[in-house]
């Protein structure tokens, strides 16, 4: 166990889950050598099998502390939520002075949107460490969730007070005082999709029904017959788009805040190479006339406003080629720019095409989903653009 453990300081988790294979091969049923391979297998998003080593571990020790501690960061990590919640409670029981099974608990909760039971797992926290800025997230979390606005304002002015050059509380503290900032922070979005990662193509495509990947490869496919375009895949997330177009006769280029989810990507073995980048600062430096389309597939609800977007896009398309993107939809009669609950933008249709027509593009059509994807079982609108740059 001890070359795992120095694999794991040293960041080498590949090296750290091999030395706690040989462990556990050399003692089957050791709970330590099951639980630990379980932890190293979450360092590289191995979620599933992590689980199943851990539900053994568990089995065997089910009230030993050791154990059951780093069972219920496997599931949390893991978001296997009620197993987390579960083994949470025990742990409780069995160390009731531990903050960090209320946390465990406090986060899962949460993830349910279970904010009131939520809520006092936090709240514990804060009694005891009034300055400890994860139970304050997830209080402020839990307050805006069942709206108590004054709470919410008092903790995100809290947040800010500890933190005040944090892009996050700042970010935080603009939402619970009911403003609507123009952009989501880098943390804020790499740290949902780096824990997301590992399970976000099940869940997209199964869950939550999300089809745009299929019907974006569609297009690409029909405004390029011969296969032989260049493509600037912003937001890639894990390769769907890649997986639905597949092999092209040029390259694809994937653009991803979370590290997690390019290494995803990167198993499909569609794409030429990644970068680790803020959409930003992708469009912002990528050379003109470089690619013959772009997409941008369900990011821009994390980018919000687009007056630094559809120009830059519309810069770095070559002659003839097409911006293709998503937004959720707000209503006609809301403003162009809406941060829902949910914390993702929401634009107006008509705004958007005014912003393609105004940077340049001339011919912008939208297709209106009804259902971009499911929202708590609800199907959620949006719109699909696809925006052409004048050829020579």
């Amino acid at each position: 166990m001890m070359g795992m453990r120095l694999a794991t300081v040293a960041r080498n988790f590949e090296a750290a889950t091999m030395a706690a294979r040989r462990a556990l091969a050399l003692a089957p049923d050791w709970p330590v050598a099951l639980i630990e391979l379980a932890l190293s297998l979450t360092r590289q998003g191995k979620n599933e099998e992590a689980m199943q080593h851990a539900r053994k571990a568990v089995a065997q020790a089910p009230r030993d502390i050791m154990v059951i501690q780093r069972a219920a960061a496997v599931a949390n990590i893991a978001a296997a939520t009620d197993e987390a919640i579960q083994w949470a409670r025990t742990g409780l029981e069995l160390q009731p002075e531990d903050l960090q099974y209320h946390l465990i608990l406090g986060d899962c909760l949460a993830r349910k949107k279970e904010y009131e039971s939520a809520r006092p797992h936090f709240e514990e926290v804060t009694r005891a460490q009034p300055q400890n800025i994860l139970a304050l997230r997830g209080t402020l979390t839990c307050a805006m969730g069942v709206k108590d606005n004054a709470a919410a304002e008092a903790i995100a002015d809290q947040l800010l007070a500890l933190q005040p050059d944090d892009a996050n509380a700042q970010y935080f503290h603009a939402v619970a005082h009911g403003q609507t900032p123009s952009t989501q922070p880098r943390d804020v979005v790499s740290s949902l999709f780096d824990d997301y990662a590992s399970r976000f193509d099940m869940h997209l495509v199964r869950g939550l029904k999300y089809k745009v990947p299929e019907r974006t490869a569609q297009i690409l496919n029909e405004l390029h017959p011969d296969r032989r375009f260049n493509l600037l895949d912003l937001g890639c997330g894990t390769g769907l788009l890649g997986v639905y177009l597949g092999p092209i006769n040029g390259f694809i280029i994937g653009v991803d805040l979370s590290e997690k989810m390019i290494e995803q990507a990167a198993r499909h073995n569609v794409y030429a190479r990644f970068h680790n980048v803020n959409v930003l600062d992708a469009l912002r430096d990528t050379p003109a006339d470089h690619y013959e389309a772009i997409t941008c597939l369900d990011v821009l609800v994390y980018v919000g406003d687009l007056t630094p977007v559809i120009p830059n896009a519309h810069r770095i398309l070559k002659a003839g080629g097409h911006f293709i993107f998503t937004c959720e939809a707000a209503a006609e009669d809301e403003p162009d720019l809406v941060l829902r609950k949910s914390q993702r933008y929401a634009h107006k249709a008509s705004h958007v095409e005014r912003l393609c027509r105004e940077a340049g593009f001339d011919d912008v059509k939208i297709e209106h989903l009804p259902a971009l994807r499911m929202e708590n079982d609800e199907p959620l609108p949006g719109f699909l653009v696809i925006a052409h740059k004048p050829a020579a």
